[in-house]
């Protein structure tokens, strides 16, 4: 992809969020950025150094009216986070400030930038390839550690080294099948079959390990999400409140209270977790209830985990269990609340009274984790044991490589795709040239995933999710 012609235009845009605050950031970048700036920065040097701060009053630069006192970072050509001349001006906060000063560099040259156009320049003057880019919209977008070690991973070239090695493995056995094609005739085997069957085999475990650590990626990044389900005054949202410190549920000796999907998140070992406290599962609720009980089934596909809550301090009934068989047992955890009501001598007869009641519908979710799971959001019993299976279940994945992106997971099911068929042909004893079209392919989809090939479609769709100064 070559260059456009507002490529070349300066631009500038604010680099903190707009509004009130101590101090704001400008970013300038562009062939005439250090011009643009000294027409607004009279104190600036006729020569300016590289990564030197210099203080001074911004000015309009036809009037020459005094806007602020501000601090100037400037960076050099092939120094600079986008590879161009670059000026970062650090300003009092406020958003009258900042716009006085953006449309004072306008005038003196400068244009608005886009959105991401900052880190697309990175890309396009090699600073950066496409994944490192992801990899700073997923540092932005980061809420827990786990998330951001990750990013942090991706942003020093950890997932880039791994799609370089496997484009190196790649061009190891297009070489060696070149070889044997150039040297038929001779009878010449550079590469055995079996040599580059197992090589291939190789490269695609490679790759299902790295597809497979998407899910682990995408839960540290957006949260692991738990639903809250159970019978109408079950105890969720006093749990709701109990886990995420928070009185944010209306907790009441009434039933059917929550009637929306209440959200919120809490941090355990590191992770981010998005618990949701639902509208109670019962045979005939009111019409209010029942548009809640509705949002509560689609929420339900979406949430990584359910946590179905059985009251223990009442007569147990099959009403309490209602709603159990559209659960999926593989991802829910039966708990009993309200444990502080039930005295420890009671707690095998009620679980033997839970199982004949619920037969053949509720062995499946007890087996699960083989541990009966009393809660009290009054005392706290439980409660550690419950964030410790909530950890567990979260922890999809033990790995250096995390994909970070939709776009990342599609690209490597495509390589592997075209290896697959690359083996499939190498079996059948096809001519090299067929072999070597598939892997081929297969190198071709890992240059556009590095951002070596481009296709301005993609290029773009990454860049707008970026804000306005990065």
């Amino acid at each position: 992809m070559a260059f456009r012609p507002q490529d070349k235009d300066t631009i500038c845009a604010l680099a903190t969020s707009p509004g009130q605050g101590a101090l704001s950031l400008i970013r300038l970048s562009g062939e005439k950025a250090f011009e643009v700036a000294k027409k607004c920065c009279l104190f600036l040097p006729e020569k300016i150094e590289s990564h030197r701060i210099y203080f001074g009053f911004f000015s309009e630069p036809d009037s020459k009216k005094v806007l602020d006192e501000v601090l100037v970072f400037c960076f050099k050509k092939g120094r600079s986070f986008t590879g161009e001349e670059s000026v970062e001006i650090s300003c009092h906060g406020g958003t009258f400030i900042s716009s006085l000063i953006l449309e004072a560099l306008g005038k003196a040259g400068a244009r608005l930038a886009e959105k991401g156009e900052f880190s697309y320049r990175s890309f396009m003057n090699g600073k950066m390839d496409l994944v490192q880019v992801e990899s700073i919209l997923a540092l932005i977008e980061s809420r827990s550690p786990k998330a951001h070690t990750q990013a942090i991973r991706g942003l020093k070239g950890k997932l880039s080294e791994y799609l370089k090695s496997l484009e190196r493995k790649l061009l190891k056995i297009l070489s060696h099948l070149e070889a044997s094609i150039d040297f038929s005739h001779q009878e010449i085997e550079p590469f055995s079959t079996r040599q580059t069957e197992e090589l291939l085999e190789e490269i695609r475990n490679d790759i299902n390990k790295a597809v497979e650590s998407f899910q682990q990626g995408r839960i540290d990044k957006e949260g692991f999400s738990i639903i809250l389900i159970g019978a109408p005054n079950a105890g969720k949202s006093s749990l709701f409140n109990y886990l995420v410190q928070e009185d944010r549920a209306i907790v009441t000796e009434y039933p059917g209270t929550t009637r929306d999907i209440l959200q919120a998140r809490f941090l355990f070992q590191q992770r981010e977790f998005h618990l949701k406290d639902t509208a109670g599962f019962r045979k005939d609720p009111e019409p209010i209830e029942q548009k809640g009980i509705k949002k509560v089934s689609e929420e339900l596909v979406h949430s990584d985990l359910c946590l179905f809550l059985i009251d223990s301090s009442v007569a147990l009934t099959k009403n309490l269990l209602f709603g159990l068989d559209k659960m999926n047992p593989s991802k829910t955890i039966i708990a009993f609340s309200k444990s502080d009501q039930l005295s420890v001598s009671k707690r095998q007869a009620f679980l033997k009274r839970l199982e004949d009641l619920g037969g053949v519908l509720v062995s499946p979710f007890l087996n699960r984790k083989n541990k009966t799971l009393y809660l009290s959001s009054h005392t706290g019993e439980g409660i550690k044991e419950l964030k410790k299976i909530f950890y567990d279940s979260s922890n999809l994945f033990v790995g250096d490589i995390f994909l970070s992106s939709v776009r990342q997971v599609e690209a490597l099911e495509k390589v592997n795709k075209f290896l697959l068929q690359a083996e499939k042909l190498l079996k059948e004893q096809a001519s090299p040239e067929l072999t070597a079209f598939e892997l081929q392919s297969a190198l071709y989809i890992l240059y556009e995933l590095l951002g070596k090939e481009y296709n301005e479609e993609v290029i773009e769709e990454i860049f707008k999710e970026f804000c306005l100064g990065k």
